[in-house]
């Protein structure tokens, strides 16, 4: 093989796969805030019924979601702690809520 066609195909394919992934995130990222809103209302209906399934599928999915805000955060955290004293099976989304939560809060060494 030539050694400017090799040239060529040694730099040109992780470009390719750099032009892939950035496309990849940023429908992700489109993704994630069109879903956001459905996703909160489910999750609140799933609160006030107490459907413990529903809170588990979409309490997961918002902490997951990149859009989330904070007040929606500390909301999560307040109503699924409250109820996981009752229910055991929301134990792993509270350990989810709780580490987001100190993902949010770590100190990065040299910022004010």
């Amino acid at each position: 093989m030539d050694n400017g066609l090799l040239l060529i195909i040694t730099f040109s394919t992780p470009l390719l796969l750099l032009i892939v992934y950035f496309i990849w995130l940023s429908k992700r990222k489109k993704r994630h805030a069109e879903a956001l809103i459905p996703d909160w209302n489910k999750f609140e209906k799933a609160l006030s019924n107490e459907h413990i399934n529903g809170i588990i599928k979409y309490g997961t999915e918002l902490v997951w979601n990149e859009n989330l805000t904070d007040s929606q955060m500390k909301k999560m955290k307040e109503s699924v702690y409250d109820l996981a004293e009752k229910h055991t099976e929301l134990e792993n989304l509270k350990n989810l809520i709780y580490n987001k939560c100190l993902d949010w809060d770590k100190d990065i060494v040299g910022t004010p």
